[in-house]
């Protein structure tokens, strides 16, 4: 028994399912959390089964890659969303289904350290280790957000599980052909959700290359990587335009600002480019993103929740743990390549290993605008890459081998010293949110996943006292995240974020830019309407609904 065994029995099996039941009951608490905008938008710009094939932006003052033509293998995920979001169509839903998703990744994680670990008191350290790290700080929180980054984490661990599976079958090409179509499938789907799919492309390719071993099982595996490479190669040249903006100077510097993109446009010099790459490569940054906030981007959380002395310590702590336990990792990984050099390439994990630190670094150097929830797909991945690291076959490696249940002891007491200050600190409040039907006054971008029917009513009677028609579907009718849920059968809707608030770019007259798109009316949260279009619309509760004929009346009475 090696000293991770011998030092890890009973004591780890008490620490793994203490670090497993504090993740699983922080996640099971993101149940109170408020659906945040992004949540909503994604689900808003992915319509193309709904819109003939199209995709959309909040506007479509952006040009053509505004409205753009899904390219045609992201059509089953488009049809799979726009039936899932019809038939469950309120905030409840969307809350439920970010906490289902977490939860199935967590089983995923489970069965990857069971894959990768065979010796079961060395796997109760690594599964310690790895629940451990995911449960520090405000990540539980993150993690069930329902955006892109969950069939992103969802379809690169079920991947990599394909990729260790391991079977008795006589047949193994048959097998590799199954597998690699499995993969290919998994990877469209990452593809088809988000840039960041493309971004992993990588991790699948290498799936596709060790999945299957010998000269038969070549061509499946060739076959698989050839696809995956053409399909990677359309997603990338879609998502790239969608994320630009050629027909407004005003968005496109906007769009510009979140990533390195900027920094060439902006004629930099090659050491300004080196030194922006460097600050953004090292993962750090995104450890940094799950401390406790009092002041949380957008108001994700209620405002002012934690208490301050508390927040040094816990970010402090969180840094340094996560930092010595990448550390080591790294530092195995280095040490298996030295000890093997090119014979080392043969080996599943370090592929994998190397794929993820490489698409994590890269997606990490792109960037300058970091919001909280690109923690959710950055770390997830990391802790794979630590279990990696951590089971490459190294014989005589005595220092991983007594690091390993240092770092566990460490990193357990911290994650449930973390998770009671968190959930002590949110959970009054959150239920208190979950309990307040609609707009929330102290998260202007969130709202409660509480009665959503009281709400639809509310809706439904505005529209009537409005004027819009109910009789047949709506065209680019403009909503707001809570409004979209009873009116997404509309055609081509517009967001009023991008109409009236952060995204609007150059649109100075909302009420004559809907005219110019032929829109059906407006159906949105009273106190975002600019106060002429309040005063004119029609009232149900929060909810204000403006017609089309509401509109050009507002128009005839405008000045030239």
């Amino acid at each position: 028994m090696n000293q991770a065994s011998e030092a890890a029995s009973p004591p780890a099996r008490w620490l793994r399912r203490l670090a497993t039941g504090g993740f699983l009951l922080s996640l099971a608490a993101g149940m109170l959390v408020p659906v945040y905008s992004d949540e909503i938008g994604w689900r808003f710009q992915e319509r193309a089964w709904v819109d003939g094939g199209l995709d959309v932006m909040f506007s479509d003052i952006c040009g053509p890659n505004t409205i753009a033509r899904a390219p045609w293998f992201m059509m089953p995920v488009r049809m799979f969303s726009a039936l899932a979001n019809q038939a469950l169509a309120d905030p409840l839903f969307v809350r439920v289904a970010g906490v289902a998703c977490a939860l199935l990744w967590a089983a995923l994680l489970w069965l990857l350290t069971v894959r990768l670990e065979r010796d079961p008191a060395r796997r109760s350290l690594l599964q310690a280790l790895s629940f451990g790290l995911l449960g520090i700080g405000v990540l539980p929180y993150l993690l069930i957000w329902s955006r892109p980054e969950q069939p992103i984490i969802l379809t690169m661990t079920l991947m990599i599980l394909l990729a260790f599976a391991t079977t008795s079958a006589a047949d193994q090409r048959v097998l590799a052909w199954l597998k690699a179509s499995a993969i290919v499938l998994l990877a469209g789907i990452a593809i088809s959700y988000h840039l960041k799919g493309v971004l992993y492309a990588p991790v699948a390719l290498v799936c596709l290359a060790v999945c299957a071993k010998g000269r038969a099982t070549l061509v499946p595996r060739l076959a698989g990587i050839a696809v995956l490479l053409a399909l990677s190669a359309s997603a990338a040249h879609y998502w790239v335009g969608r994320f630009q903006c050629p027909a407004d100077p005003i968005l496109a510097a906007k769009l510009g600002s979140e990533n390195i993109a900027a920094v060439f446009a902006g004629g930099s010099t090659p050491i300004d480019l080196l030194l922006k790459f460097a600050e953004g490569a090292h993962p750090w940054n995104y450890i940094w993103l799950t401390i406790p906030d009092n002041i949380p981007m957008s108001d994700w959380l209620p405002p002012e929740l934690f208490p301050p002395a508390t927040l040094p310590a816990i970010g402090l702590a969180l840094t340094v743990l996560w930092i010595a336990v990448a550390l080591v990792a790294m530092g195995a990984l280095a040490l298996y390549l030295l000890r093997n050099r090119i014979n080392g390439f043969a080996e599943p994990r370090l592929l994998l290993a190397l794929a993820i630190l490489g698409c994590i670094t890269v997606w990490g150097a792109s960037q300058i605008n970091r919001n909280v929830y690109e923690a959710a797909h950055v770390l997830p991945l990391l802790v794979i890459f630590v279990l990696m690291c951590f089971t490459l076959p190294l014989d005589g490696a005595n220092w991983r081998e007594r690091a390993l249940p240092v770092l566990v002891k460490a990193v357990v007491p911290l994650a449930l010293l973390s998770q009671a200050i968190v959930l002590g600190s949110t959970v009054v409040p959150l239920a208190r949110a979950a309990q307040t039907p609609g707009y929330l006054a102290a998260q202007p971008f969130s709202v409660s996943i509480a009665g959503y029917g009281g709400v639809r009513r509310d809706i439904a009677r505005a529209m009537a006292l409005s004027g819009i028609p109910r009789d047949r579907r709506l065209n680019r009718l403009m909503i707001d995240d809570l409004t979209y849920f009873a009116t997404q059968r509309s055609r081509l809707p517009l967001h009023r974020l991008g109409v009236i608030d952060i995204w609007n770019g150059s649109i100075e007259d909302p009420v004559r830019y809907l005219i110019s798109r032929d829109s059906d009316g407006v159906v949105v949260g009273c106190h975002y309407l600019p106060a002429n279009m309040r005063q004119a619309a029609a009232r149900s509760g929060p909810i204000c609904a403006l017609s089309r004929a509401g509109l050009a009346r507002l128009a005839f009475a405008l000045p030239k």
